[in-house]
């Protein structure tokens, strides 16, 4: 039985966002010991921001896969437009934390840079165990 883009894709999205949470939970604890509550915060939101960013890119591959049964073009608009949906957000995002007094810098990009290095990683394993077809004559 071979996978399908959106097999692939949930289990990616599964495993990422677990991996995630959990990067997340450590950076939070580590950030609580070193700057208190707002430590852990910091640890959290960077995971979960990161998560849902990667979401978004999940999203976008699964939209695109079905738009390029129309033409590449299309499917590389709906991939150009996530990415650059989440450049924007992301931007914002962080100008807005910026001010808060209750984020700590470091726990926040280290959980931030922790979580997009463990779904990378999860990402690469799905993809490397998919069994995907070489030709479309199944």
């Amino acid at each position: 039985m071979f996978d399908t883009l959106t097999t692939v894709m949930r289990r990616a999205l599964v495993l990422g966002a677990t991996i995630g949470f959990a990067v997340g939970l450590v950076t939070g604890l580590v950030g609580l010991g070193v700057a208190g509550w707002p430590g852990l915060a910091s640890g959290l939101v960077g995971a979960v921001l990161t998560i849902l960013f990667l979401g978004i890119t999940a999203l976008g591959l699964l939209v695109s896969g079905r738009l390029t049964r129309r033409g590449g073009t299309a499917a590389y608009a709906v991939l150009m437009l996530a990415w650059f949906a989440k450049l924007v957000v992301f931007v914002v995002v962080l100008v807005a934390l910026r001010s808060q007094p209750w984020v700590v810098p470091g726990v926040l990009l280290s959980s931030i840079i922790g979580t997009v290095i463990a779904s990378l990683l999860v990402d690469a394993i799905v993809v490397g165990r998919a069994r995907i077809p070489v030709t479309d004559r199944v």
